[in-house]
């Protein structure tokens, strides 16, 4: 069923006329009426629209339906090696692009009230086409001295990229699910389950997607080929080429204390730890096996990394507009999806009299 038809169907349901849910959804009811017989595409916007007009999810919408879109074309969605999926693909992308398509929308109206959009720019729209490892190497190390890096460990990834104006969004899914990332025009938009608490996993989540994003490839390219590269970009930006040489250059071995003191600094994982040692040629594929088997016996003694990456921005800008009084409650409440009564009692009311 296309999603038209499923529109018009609740909509009768319901004992609404295309008036009265044009009215409750603020549209015309000619809008309404393209929507029903497939005349008009339904945008990101248009549907949270229509889901409030009709009083029920996005979600509930667009099980169901054949719903396309230009906007927030999914690819490259991303599963964690070794868990089962328990669901089917179709029913999974339509449940995570209600959930986007709500949450950027709210993201997006939120930043209009407080004149506060940042037009990301791709620092390397300028770089020719990723074709091998060296080619992965440099753009990471070129990055981390744009973004003023150098060799030091990038901490609060979620937000320092947040203010760079891309988009990060947190969900709530099955664990098997990492993330994914997709382009809603000019605006690039990450998403990553906050059910893996493993935090070095997320921060490398983030930067494969980031890659994924902002690395160009050749159209040919082989999808294994294009994960590899997304895989060494993330490894490469965790962890220098020059900070990891300072622990391992001219030495017989490496110690879990030395491992866990990697990660606990850089935020990265030892497993990515000891494929970035793989990647820049100091070790093979053979000895990272016996490594990968060396440190299963050793899990038990590692220690947790203390980061937290979390999306902040929305909340920041959500609270900058109560306290300016660019926002009513209501209108926060709505954005956020919080009571009134939760806006009031929670941080987001406390303000530091200057």
């Amino acid at each position: 069923m296309n999603i038209g038809k499923k529109i018009r169907e609740l909509r009768i349901s319901q004992g609404l006329s295309q008036e009265d849910l044009a009215i409750r959804s603020n549209f015309s009811k000619s809008y309404i009426q393209k929507f029903e017989e497939g005349e008009r595409e339904i945008k990101s916007s248009q549907l949270v629209q229509l889901s409030n007009g009709l009083n029920i999810s996005i979600s509930e919408l667009l099980l169901g339906t054949t719903y396309t879109s230009e906007e927030f074309g999914l690819r490259n969605i991303e599963f964690r090696e070794g868990y089962k999926i328990n669901f089917t693909q179709e029913v999974f992308e339509k449940q995570i692009l209600s959930e986007l398509h709500g949450k950027y929308d709210a993201y997006n109206r939120l930043e209009k009230i407080l004149k506060a959009t940042i037009l990301f720019q791709n620092p390397l729209k300028n770089f020719d086409v990723i074709e091998c490892n060296k080619d992965v190497e440099e753009v990471a190390k070129y990055l981390r001295k744009k973004w003023k890096f150098e060799t030091t460990p990038i901490y609060d990834l979620v937000s320092f990229l947040e203010d760079l104006g891309v988009k990060i969004f947190e969900v709530d899914y099955d664990e098997s699910f990492a993330g994914f990332s997709c382009w809603e025009k000019n605006t690039p938009i990450i998403v990553i389950n906050i059910r893996n608490a493993d935090i070095p996993r997320r921060r490398f989540t983030v930067l494969h997607e980031l890659a994924h994003l902002i690395l160009k490839f050749e159209v040919s390219e082989k999808s294994e080929n294009i994960e590899r590269f997304c895989d060494y970009f993330a490894g490469a930006m965790l962890l220098p080429y020059d900070s990891l040489m300072t622990y391992i250059e001219n030495k017989n071995s490496i110690s879990l204390e030395e491992l866990k003191r990697i990660k606990s600094k850089y935020g990265i994982s030892i497993f990515a730890i000891l494929v970035r040692i793989v990647n820049v040629g100091v070790v093979g594929w053979d000895k990272y096996k016996e490594w990968k088997e060396l440190y299963m016996s050793w899990k038990d003694k590692d220690s947790p990394y203390e980061g937290v990456e979390r999306v902040s921005r929305f909340n920041y800008l959500l609270a900058k507009g109560l306290n300016e009084e660019l926002l009513s409650k209501s209108v926060a409440s709505q954005l956020s999806g919080l009571p009134v009564k939760v806006l009031s009692n929670n941080s987001f009311s406390k303000e530091f009299v200057l």
